[in-house]
């Protein structure tokens, strides 16, 4: 389900911070049940490190969520995109990545690189923090 965005979502995004602040916003947006459970989210990013798109690819539970990497290269891959973030969240609020977390990124990744879309990070949020496997030094 791609999330709709207005001009000003469209940034050219610097660092992690401005895709936090941004998906914080598109979580907020979902009610109070919708975020106990896990977001998968792809953000496309165009040759000018522009948001193109972000398409919640996955909802899950409460402590998981099952991402088919088809559904997270699709949209990119159809605009030709040249890199992507990926977002998800932590409704229990711990910043830590599972390693299932980082055996999923590590696929994403690899797929990546078959298709000619650099996947850049890959955040975890909550709604009041993130930290990313870039940050951990685990990407």
């Amino acid at each position: 389900m791609r999330v709709r965005l207005s001009k000003e979502d469209k940034i050219r995004v610097a660092n992690t911070d401005d895709v936090f602040e941004i998906m914080r916003k598109i979580l907020m947006r979902e009610g109070r049940l919708e975020r106990i459970n896990e977001h998968f989210w792809v953000v496309g990013l165009d040759v000018e490190h522009r948001i193109s798109f972000i398409e919640l690819i996955a909802l899950g539970r409460s402590n998981c969520v099952h991402v088919n990497p088809l559904d997270v290269f699709h949209l990119a891959a159809a605009k030709k995109l040249p890199w992507m973030i990926l977002v998800h969240n932590h409704p229990g609020g711990e910043l830590e990545f599972s390693d299932a977390d980082k055996e999923i990124t590590e696929r994403l990744v690899d797929g990546g690189k078959l298709l000619g879309i650099t996947v850049l990070d890959h955040i975890i949020m909550t709604e009041d923090s993130f930290t990313s496997l870039v940050a951990e030094g685990l990407m």
